[in-house]
């Protein structure tokens, strides 16, 4: 079996395993007991470990020169964490757990797609797109299996998807092994610090640096809301988890169908304050929506604007950094991001935390909401200040992969998205 059909078997093995699992880690934290605190660490360690790691291992990697090696490595890694998750039934031993799986995760991520970066020549980027929904797919069939496996009532049936991301990694490892692996080229400029200094002197994109910055520090504030109201508030079983996040991933799919038809051929910053405008509307939503239909239409609503911002803004980063130091930029963005998305989801645990000793818990997390709707509509406002580039939206870099922003309401929180 050659290289591209392994790529393939691949990402729908993980899409089917550890991706569909994930929808999972923040619900069952709290299920097991995880305070809002607990909720803003479980939130915050594993989003911010999952992007600094692809500067940490992309740099480790790029000076060894072999991909395969850290594939087969961080897979056997991950195997043996996911097994261990559903077997933690004190949220600090889930904390830490979950920490692990980010770390690995990442260093899974940058080191598989540079391994299509250096083995994967000819149509790269219409290649990444079906692997993409291949993926996808994956990972919609794979919830729509667990929806009737699931036992409405019991917590216990968590292990069913959480074993099944522990075998995705096995196969994954097996993979690795079958996989024909040319020396890979350093992607990684080595003075990065050097980088680091000189950003503002490409004013489009510290313009969006900065932005992105600001307003990612609101979105991380709700990321420890969103599982407590799904199990606390609204009393959803895993089952029902599996049929929100079987919507917002559908709905993502479909519309990314439709963007991509156009997306070469528009001015994409209207549409980028738009999506953030739109977007922002997510944690009112939380707030005041008090059933299950509410929630499947939140979800698909939260899909469609998703894909839209992952799909304009995965684009617009790769036209607006120098082409020779795409990589670098990224990682600096990435990096950056995982500190601010620390902060973000640490002080929405916090801040919930505090609400809670003075309200009871629904009026505590609608004022939480309250505060991140504001902060998130006035920070979409910073991106009205962005310009386009001309020849804008062609990019098809494998790069694009490494950037991916979170998705904006998924019923887990922000989980990661497992490689």
């Amino acid at each position: 079996m050659n290289n591209r059909k392994l790529i393939a078997l691949r990402s729908l093995i993980i899409a089917a395993g550890a991706t569909a699992a994930a929808s999972f880690v923040g619900v069952f934290a709290v299920m097991i007991g995880a305070s809002a605190v607990e909720m803003g660490w479980l939130q915050s360690s594993s989003n911010s470990l999952s992007n600094l790691g692809q500067i940490l291992w992309g740099r480790i990697s790029d000076r060894i020169g072999r991909r395969t090696p850290f594939l087969i490595a961080g897979s056997v890694i991950l195997a043996i964490l996911w097994y261990m998750l559903p077997y933690s039934y004190d949220p600090v031993d889930l904390i830490i757990l979950y920490a692990l799986i980010s770390l690995f995760s990442a260093m899974i991520t940058v080191n598989w797609y540079s391994f299509i970066a250096d083995n994967i020549a000819q149509q790269r980027g219409h290649f990444l797109a079906i692997i993409t929904n291949i993926a996808s797919l994956g990972t919609i069939i794979s919830l729509i299996a667990m929806f009737f496996l699931l036992d409405s009532d019991s917590r216990k049936d968590i292990v069913i998807p959480f074993t099944a991301a522990s075998i995705s990694y096995i196969a994954s490892a097996i993979i690795g092994f079958v996989l024909s692996e040319k020396k890979s080229e350093t992607t990684m400029s080595k003075n990065l610090l050097g980088t680091l200094k000189t950003l503002k002197n490409n004013s489009i994109f510290y313009r969006y640096f900065r932005a992105t910055n600001v307003q990612s520090f609101f979105w991380a504030l709700a990321w420890p809301m969103f599982p407590i109201t799904i199990v606390t508030i609204m009393h959803f079983s895993l089952k029902v988890v599996a049929l929100l996040t079987i919507s917002s991933i559908g709905s993502a799919l479909i519309t990314q169908y439709f963007i991509a038809k156009f997306i070469d051929n528009i001015n994409r910053v209207p549409l980028i304050f738009l999506n953030k405008i739109m977007l922002s509307g997510i944690p009112l939503m939380y707030a005041f929506f008090d059933s299950l239909p509410f929630f499947i239409v939140l979800e698909i609503y939260s899909g469609f604007l998703g894909s839209i911002q992952n799909t304009i803004l995965t684009s617009y980063t790769l036209d607006i950094v120098p082409e020779r130091h795409r990589a670098e930029y990224i990682s600096i963005l990435n990096g950056f991001n995982g500190a601010v998305y620390f902060a973000g989801a640490l002080t929405g645990g916090y801040l919930l935390s505090l609400f809670i000793d003075f309200f009871p818990l629904k009026l505590a997390l609608t004022f939480s909401y309250l505060i991140v709707f504001s902060g998130r509509f006035i920070s979409s406002f910073l991106f009205r200040g962005l310009k386009e580039v001309p020849g804008g939206g062609r990019s098809n870099s494998v790069l694009s992969v490494l950037f991916k922003p979170r998705q904006p309401g998924s019923p887990s929180g922000a989980p990661i998205n497992p490689r």
